[in-house]
């Protein structure tokens, strides 16, 4: 069993689970660099689908443009607006040698050299669990892979994602409506966890 905790009123993913496949010779570029923008995480897939039209010329693909309007659209500010300074790369450093990161392009460029591909997976963790909340993920997980080194995969993963990239997440076992942003109420709820209200980050200050 997972050193992680069950599914109860604690912390979900607040441990990481020593049972986790890692390689931890491998390196991802990312542990290098700053955060991550929404111009890296637009440039990152469509490196990815111009790789794939490359190789699959008769298959439908969306444009470069259209790619980058879903995907500008899809960056949560929830989670995009708060990351801690240095937070995705220190998310990379940690999860870098999971199996979850393996792959190459079609061209042969391991994903692990190419820049979001680690940090990516930080920001989509933190994406699901301001949508979903940390219990429901949890349960999710424990419910559907049979394959325990999958599941402890994604644990450490969430658990590094919570720590490093999304910390204001890290209570959110509640529905994602309850996830607002603070400065837009009065009185300000922040101080108020316990009544099931989370912030995102006040702008413009």
């Amino acid at each position: 069993m997972s050193a992680a905790i069950p599914a109860t009123d604690q912390r979900h993913f607040a441990d990481p689970p020593v049972d986790a496949p890692r390689d931890r010779s491998a390196r991802c570029v990312d542990a290098d660099l700053a955060n991550m923008t929404v111009d890296d995480y637009v440039a990152y897939w469509q490196t990815v689908f111009t790789d794939q039209r490359g190789h699959h010329p008769d298959q439908s693909f969306p444009s470069n443009q259209e790619l980058a309007d879903q995907k500008r659209a899809e960056w949560s500010p929830v989670v995009n607006d708060a990351v801690p300074p240095g937070g995705d790369a220190a998310f990379t450093r940690e999860v870098c040698g999971l199996p979850t990161l393996d792959g190459t392009l079609y061209s042969g460029t391991p994903l692990r050299h190419l820049r979001g591909h680690a940090a990516g997976f930080g920001r989509q963790t933190c994406a699901s669990i301001a949508e979903r909340g940390t219990r429901d993920l949890w349960e999710s997980v424990q419910a559907q892979d049979a394959d325990r080194s999958k599941a402890a995969a994604f644990e450490y993963l969430a658990h590094s994602a919570i720590t490093n990239v999304c910390p204001q997440l890290a209570d959110l076992t509640t529905p994602p409506n309850q996830v607002t942003a603070c400065a837009d109420l009065t009185p300000d709820p922040s101080a108020r966890p316990s009544e099931g209200t989370f912030c995102t980050p006040e702008r413009g200050r």
